[in-house]
């Protein structure tokens, strides 16, 4: 029997005080205002809970960082520019050469992504059909319909030159209905991304632009198909340069070289005989112009063997092996089956052959090889006997090829470089761990899967999906990520079930380039919080890989509160700078069960808090003084440490719910908390020196003080009688400051339906124990949404003199509902806020 979950609760704020309802443009001028890069912002967006008027970024230098400027007016107008101020600091100064923009287009999407048609991705930013912003457009100006949004993606790049500190300046955005002026700050601190060219983690990306990538007959050529250009012209030329040049920008540092095709544009060919003759002058050609222009640090022979498919091998999963056509000039290669004469001619050629050109170039350790992609099972004689027969003649050569199925464990011990699809590692990762604990590199990769919850870059996932994979990849070791499809434009978006997987840039053929999209923008993004973490980590490990899975944990289990997302990396940004971890300590005063635990919050690293005993239940707890806003928890520890222990929060110092349990390793821990409380308590339960007592130098709160006070915090309710896997037996789980993560994590209560269509209407009354001004009311889902959940939609909230607010959502997910007097019922969408009048 299929069960229905259903999660009506997992948090509820009340606050006293209200908020200012939002103003709106007089006259024909554009309203505008900002929002950050993490967000989707559609045709019909208003300004989301968390917009600003102003920019700021968080940076660290040869770092790009990215924000919104969002139109709307009530008649239309057209963008005609953008102009930028030089930015300055203390003593330098970012010129305005390196800020730039792009007016966001959109991309139809006729339904939305779901794999084999039944299985869906979720969250998504807005239920299809319509308008998805994908676009970044090369145009400087656009013209915007009255009453209509328009974003404008504003970067700033912080030379690897320029000093840490904080820069201002401003950006103009002129309109023909008047000119509209946005502060900028930039807060950039004193660590250096390197160069991607020089960079330890690899970005591949399969394109179509030097060649086929598979086989794929029909495919033709990709850049004679889109731009007209004949391969090799001068126009051919200045493409490939223009793209080496975003490449760049992007930090792709991976040269995918479609090998068959690139030796037969050089003259490459086989006689009747068999005898072949390899000319490698074009594949020299190409390579050496990504080298000269710094772009590269890999080079990827794409060639190899695979079932194919069905359609054009009849002996499937049989493996055929791609070989150097007959017919002159033709793109694609000739097939022969693995395991023949005809086969052993080629692998004895060509590989001895591709290995001394390789080593000749002085190209060897740059270069790896694939055998065949996506080895499954009944084609594994193919893919092992190829790959005996590649190291047969080539012993040092360097295989990697993606998994994604059982054979996965098995090709990981047989390849050097390790890559599985993220829900394959998701599901067990044990066996590429213990490959990558062999030092083999762990790259992870997505295609048209994973669906369902985990993070991948389809056009209507989050637009922060593909940054916060690479920080699962550090948080994991992985040191590359690889995709399909940069280019794949003969795959009409209509007929995409999986939206973008055909692409994530699109032809620009006016400008002889590319247009980009917010995705490349969130890839690169987030490998640059990569190499952050990664220039932390070579200090303090600990503290980097805590900082990383405080945010992901899992492919499929992650925060998505973009806040806690940029308050975590702007932690992660000053510990790599050198600068404290906790900026603003909240921790005012401290308690133990035994020993000073005033010692725990000085900050003087010769004392610490100490126990009486390192067994049993010790615990040191502060007060923050008032509610607050908490990030996370920096534990640094002496000697010895607490090997188990756990977090707790109360709003009172007397009901205590658990975060999570923890397990130390000693120096710094950092647990992420994501909650509202005033006291915090660390409990622990053993030592690593037995019963010799553990020393906790220092404890430190990251966070904010709450301006606004949740008077619902901590108080009990009644509620209907809940499903007994998520009981609420202290009926404080909705009030208690904990964010609930997935469905069975216990921290919220939840209803269960035996079958699709099954509803129910269950009711939470919350006393807050006397009369109170409400400003705001909050209700929060899951933090994560997992397959099969249903949240309660609509939902109907009344107060004790009767006044009752009611709001009917849209069709599609609920995330966060909040109701003010002065402006009603909003609701938040991953994509933007939405408001319900009264």
């Amino acid at each position: 029997m299929r069960w229905t979950r259903v999660v009506v609760a997992s948090g509820l704020m009340v606050t006293m005080t209200g908020l200012a309802p939002v103003a709106h443009a007089a006259g024909a001028t554009p309203g505008m205002w900002t929002e950050t890069s993490y967000g989707s912002v559609f045709k019909d967006s208003g300004r989301s809970a968390d917009a600003r008027d102003d920019i700021r970024l968080d940076t660290a230098k040869n770092d790009y960082e990215a924000a919104q400027i969002v139109l709307r007016g009530p008649a239309a107008f057209t963008v005609s520019g953008v102009d930028f101020t030089a930015l300055t600091g203390p003593s330098d100064a970012i010129p305005a050469s390196e800020l730039s923009y792009n007016p966001v287009g959109y991309e139809y999407l006729n339904h939305n992504s779901v794999f084999g048609g039944n299985q869906p991705v979720y969250p998504t930013t807005r239920t299809a059909p319509g308008d998805f912003p994908d676009r970044l457009l090369n145009q400087p100006s656009i013209d915007v319909p009255a009453n209509q949004t328009q974003s404008l993606w504003v970067r700033v790049h912080v030379p690897a030159t320029a000093k840490g500190g904080v820069y201002t300046g401003r950006v103009t955005v002129r309109t023909t209905n008047g000119n509209l002026s946005v502060p900028i700050r930039v807060n950039a601190r004193n660590v250096v991304i390197p160069p991607a060219n020089q960079s330890e983690f690899t970005n591949v990306i399969w394109t179509n632009f030097l060649g086929l990538t598979s086989y794929d007959p029909g495919a033709g050529d990709t850049v004679k198909l889109f731009y007209g250009h004949d391969r090799y012209s001068p126009e051919w030329w200045q493409l490939i340069d223009n793209w080496a040049d975003t490449m760049k920008r992007y930090r792709q540092n991976n040269l995918q070289l479609p090998l068959i095709n690139l030796l037969t544009d050089g003259g490459s060919k086989v006689d009747a005989a068999g005898n072949y003759s390899f000319d490698f002058s074009r594949f020299d050609q190409v390579v050496q112009r990504f080298l000269d222009k710094g772009v590269v640090n890999r080079l990827e022979g794409f060639t190899g063997a695979g079932p194919q498919n069905k359609e054009h091998n009849s002996q499937w999963p049989r493996y055929l092996v791609e070989v150097t056509p007959k017919q002159t000039g033709r793109q694609v290669p000739d097939y022969v089956w693995w395991d023949t004469p005809e086969a052993d001619n080629w692998y004895k050629r060509f590989y001895p052959a591709l290995r001394q050109h390789l080593s000749d170039k002085g190209w060897s350790s740059m270069f790896w090889m694939h055998v065949g992609d996506e080895p499954g099972a009944g084609g594994d004689p193919g893919w092992f006997g190829v790959a005996n027969k590649l190291r047969q003649y080539w012993p040092d050569v360097k295989i990697g090829d993606a998994v994604v199925n059982d054979l996965a464990p098995r090709v990981a011990q047989a390849e050097d470089i390790v890559i599985p699809n993220l829900h394959t590692y998701t599901y067990n990762p044990a066996p590429f761990d213990a490959e990558r604990a062999k030092g083999k590199p762990l790259w992870f990769y997505n295609c048209n899967i994973p669906v369902g919850n985990h993070l991948n870059r389809f056009i209507d996932q989050p637009e922060w999906s593909q940054r916060q994979t690479m920080w699962l990849a550090y948080g994991r070791g992985a040191t590359g990520y690889l995709h399909w499809a940069y280019n794949n434009w003969q795959y009409a978006m209509n007929d995409q079930d999986m939206k973008g997987d055909g692409y994530i840039v699109r032809p620009d053929k006016p400008h002889n380039t590319v247009e980009t999209s917010p995705r490349y923008e969130s890839l690169r993004d987030g490998m640059e919080d990569w190499e952050v973490l990664n220039q932390l980590g070579k200090t303090n490990p600990g503290l980097a890989h805590d900082l990383a899975t405080s945010v992901v944990q899992r492919s499929d289990k992650y925060s998505p509160d973009v806040n806690y997302m940029q308050r975590i990396r702007a932690i992660a940004l000053d510990a790599a700078a050198g600068l404290p971890v906790v900026a603003k300590d909240l921790a005012r005063a401290a308690t133990a069960s035994s020993g000073d635990a005033a010692k725990a919050i000085d900050r003087n690293s010769s004392t610490g808090w100490q126990p009486g005993s390192g067994t049993g239940t010790n615990w040191v707890q502060v007060d923050l003084g008032r509610q607050a806003q908490v990030d996370g928890v920096r534990l640094r520890w002496g000697s010895t440490y607490a090997d188990k222990y756990r977090v707790l929060i109360s709003y009172n110092g007397t009901k205590w719910a658990e975060i999570g349990p923890g397990t130390g390793d000693g120096g710094d821990d950092f647990i992420g908390l994501n909650a509202k409380t005033r006291y915090i308590r660390v409990e622990a339960t053993s030592s690593s020196g037995g019963a010799t007592p553990y020393q906790l130098l220092d404890f430190e709160v990251a966070g904010h003080l709450l301006l606004q006070q949740n008077i619902a915090g901590g108080k009990p309710y009644d509620r209907t009688e809940p499903s007994s896997r998520f009981p609420d037996a202290t009926k404080t789980e909705a009030t208690d400051g904990v964010l609930g993560d997935d469905w069975s994590d216990g921290k919220s209560f939840g209803y269960e339906l035996a079958n699709v269509g099954d509803s129910v209407r269950p009711t939470a009354n919350i006393d807050l124990g006397w009369a109170q001004a409400v400003g705001t009311v909050r209700v929060h889902a899951y933090e994560e949404d997992l397959g099969g959940e249903v949240y309660a939609d609509p939902v109907a909230f009344a107060f004790a003199d009767q006044h009752q607010y009611f709001a009917q959502s849209r069709t599609g997910t609920l995330f966060h509902w909040w109701w003010t007097p002065q402006d009603g019922w909003h609701r938040n969408d991953w994509g933007g806020s939405v408001k319900y009048p009264v």
